[in-house]
């Protein structure tokens, strides 16, 4: 491929001229796809075997979605499904297909000073960080992850703007675990971008294997009837090679560390 994967983290890619078919389709994607590599590892593959190469902008769930809503896309791959659903109930998509998943983490430091490795219930570990005073950094970027976050706290009747120990960072997963590192904090994570930190020195996963943090990636066709621009022959290629068994074969086969990050469903 003569180009690899341009992740563009603000600009949006608009198509000027929708009658003129491209060669390459533009993947609205969240960042822990592009950030681990997975996108480079199926997008060259894929590239191989149809000549059509992903173009992947790789943001937060909640801007990818935007985007998507705008037509800067042809296809969407995020996880936070809630929304997928909206997304697709208004008219933005086709249909949603699940993907693949894997789990949310919660690591902080290791001399966990809120000494929550040994709990088992999430409910009283969330307690005792945010009433405890204990620094929980937050990604506050509309991300699936923080979309999550926030479902967690308000499972719990918990506000944690009421707390001066919660941090917002408005970033993405790596600099949110790099500010968890420098400040002793906490911080929920996909367990795909945990893998693929490498600032791991002083921080360590405290809590994990909760049915609580699944965390599903779902991929979607933009309507080409809202959306005529689209290259949606071409987007429903890569869909159905994807789910194909062959595509779920390389997601199992994927590894960063020798961990393999994400998972197919049977």
């Amino acid at each position: 491929m003569k180009n690899k994967f341009n992740y563009l983290l603000i600009l949006f890619l608009i198509i000027a001229n929708p009658l003129h078919s491209r060669e390459f389709i533009i993947v609205q994607s969240t960042t822990s796809t592009a950030s681990t590599g997975f996108l480079d590892y199926v997008g060259d593959i894929f590239y191989k075997e149809s000549g059509i190469e992903i173009r992947a902008v790789a943001v937060g769930t909640g801007q990818a979605i935007k985007n998507a809503m705008r037509g800067d896309a042809d296809l969407l791959l995020v996880h936070s499904k809630k929304d997928e659903m909206e997304f697709i109930e208004n008219g933005f998509g086709i249909e949603r297909f699940d993907l693949m998943y894997n789990d949310f983490i919660i690591v902080g430091p290791k001399s966990d000073p809120a000494q929550i490795k040994n709990l088992q219930d999430l409910s009283t570990i969330l307690k005792k960080i945010l009433k405890g005073n204990y620094t929980f950094i937050s990604r506050d970027d509309n991300s699936g992850t923080h979309v999550k976050e926030l479902s967690l706290w308000a499972n719990y009747n918990l506000d944690p703007d009421q707390y001066t120990n919660y941090v917002k960072t408005g970033s993405g997963m790596l600099s949110t675990l790099n500010i968890s590192s420098e400040m002793n904090g906490y911080t929920l994570t996909d367990r795909g971008s945990w893998i693929a930190f490498q600032n791991k020195a002083l921080l360590d996963i405290l809590y994990e294997n909760d049915n609580l943090l699944f965390n599903p990636y779902g991929i979607i066709a933009l309507n080409p009837d809202k959306f005529p621009h689209v290259e949606f022959t071409k987007a429903n290629q890569f869909i159905e090679w994807i789910l194909s068994k062959k595509g779920k074969r390389l997601i199992e086969d994927f590894r960063v560390s020798e961990k393999q990050l994400f998972y197919t469903y049977k």
